[in-house]
């Protein structure tokens, strides 16, 4: 008795109807790998939904790509240009703990091309938390407060892949919040952790509100910088209004 009638015996033991026929082996191990490749796809969508909901980004950001920025002028597409660069070169970026500095005008979608990066690096895995200097600052107070260590705090601010703190300039620029910053700068350098700095402020700007060895250490920590200077957007509703 040959392979065949010994299934067709088989079904027909459990009854199977008339019509059903055995599947081949090429044919389990098709629904093998397909089984496979969508248990992997579902888990990489809760993994990216996780991600997303760790980021900080603010909701009306979470759509923001680099082709839905709307560029009018030079600027914006070498700003787009550069954005595009820093996302090829992530890992040799991140490899030396340096990140990007988004700086100029109010308005001009500063918060938009570093959310598209944030975007575009979560879909790939990477974690990212994006969150602004008060926040930042806030966080820190926690340890007078008793409610974490320092060293925890240091760590926590270390475990994100690129970590881009926004609005800076909006700070007391008290000695103690130009330390915790330099320190959490450092920290992240020294550990291989890009870090990323939106403002409005230029070069003088920052070193007037981080101090010079704040500024310094800046400067340390960003592998490419742009400058925003076209008219800004807001009012107009383009690129979400962004910084």
């Amino acid at each position: 008795m040959n392979k065949s009638q010994s299934l067709q015996q088989m079904l027909q033991r459990l009854n199977a109807p008339a019509h059903i026929e055995p599947c081949s082996r090429d044919v389990i191990e098709r629904m093998r790998l397909e089984d496979e490749q969508r248990i992997s796809s579902e888990h990489k969508a809760r993994r990216a939904a996780a991600l997303v909901g760790q980021s900080g980004l603010n909701q009306r950001f979470l759509d923001c790509t680099l082709d839905n920025y709307r560029c009018s002028c030079k600027g914006q597409y070498q700003a787009v240009d550069a954005a595009k660069g820093f996302l090829t070169r992530f890992a040799e970026f991140s490899s030396t703990g340096r990140g990007f500095l988004f700086y100029g005008n109010p308005g001009t979608g500063k918060n938009h091309v570093a959310s598209a990066i944030a975007n575009a690096l979560m879909k790939r895995s990477h974690t990212v938390v994006m969150m602004s200097v008060m926040d930042l600052m806030d966080r820190a107070r926690s340890c007078y407060r008793g409610q974490t260590s320092e060293e925890q705090l240091l760590r926590d601010f270390c475990r994100p892949e690129l970590l881009i703190i926004d609005e800076i300039g909006l700070q007391r620029s008290s000695d103690d919040e130009r330390l915790w910053l330099t320190r959490i700068i450092d920290r992240r350098l020294y550990g291989n952790r890009a870090t990323s700095f939106i403002t409005n402020l230029d070069g003088q700007g920052l070193r007037d509100v981080l101090g010079v060895r704040g500024y310094e250490r800046l400067k340390e920590a960003v592998g490419m910088a742009v400058k925003f200077d076209w008219e800004s957007y807001r009012g107009r509703g383009g690129n979400h209004e962004a910084a």
